[in-house]
């Protein structure tokens, strides 16, 4: 089986971009869970020290250092994340 894949460039470069596209996936995954853990804690952290129930993207995002795109895509994604419905650009943790 080794020598079959060494020997077809075909089916070796087609590993390799197997490969390649789950080590991108990956580490994907585990960018957006740690940036995720970042603004969940963050969201924690202020709820528990202000009297803010929502935070704004811009303030998540100048706290854990994240571009707004970055914060509204992850909190629009995390299950324990909301939106508020009056300010489309601030976010709360679901009760």
């Amino acid at each position: 089986m080794l020598d079959f894949i060494s020997n077809n460039a075909l089916i070796s470069a087609l590993i390799a971009a197997a490969v390649i596209a789950a080590a991108g996936g990956v580490w994907k995954w585990w960018h957006d869970r740690k940036d995720s853990q970042a603004i969940y804690n963050f969201l924690l952290t202020s709820k528990a020290r202000t009297s803010f129930s929502f935070r704004s993207t811009a303030a998540i995002s100048s706290h854990t250092r994240l571009s707004e795109k970055r914060v509204a895509d992850l909190c629009s994604k995390h299950p324990k994340i909301r939106r508020n419905e009056q300010e489309k650009q601030s976010w709360t943790l679901v009760a």
